[in-house]
């Protein structure tokens, strides 16, 4: 599948955004969830099984986002630019992106679950 989008008017086709599809914007995503995650997901026994409901639909879930940050308020000014900058970023990659996206995280827990053993 193609990254790129046109929108067909009258006669002319007019270029639109286009998704973005390339490893850097994923690379921007995993920096963000570095630096935002452990307060996001502080507490919780499962925190890659969070981070996949927030990632899990074809938007990033803004509300799930900000129900986790309102647990530690006095950290959440500082976050909240860039978890909704993040938010907008993931809504902006392509399908397959995405789904990179999402086995990233999976083959993180993996990872994290080996080590634990």
């Amino acid at each position: 599948m193609s990254c790129s989008a046109v929108v067909h008017g009258s006669n002319v086709a007019e270029p639109i955004k286009k998704p973005s599809c390339g490893r850097a914007a994923t690379r921007d995503l995993a920096r963000s969830a570095r630096a935002h995650g452990a307060l996001m997901l502080a507490g919780f026994d499962t925190p890659h099984e969070e981070w996949m409901s927030l990632v899990w639909g074809s938007l990033f879930d803004r509300d799930h986002a900000l129900r986790l940050l309102a647990r530690r308020p006095a950290s959440a000014a500082v976050a909240l630019p860039e978890v909704m900058a993040a938010a907008d970023r993931f809504d902006a990659l392509a399908v397959e992106a995405k789904r990179r996206v999402r086995r990233l995280i999976l083959r993180h827990e993996q990872r994290t679950w080996i080590q634990a053993v």
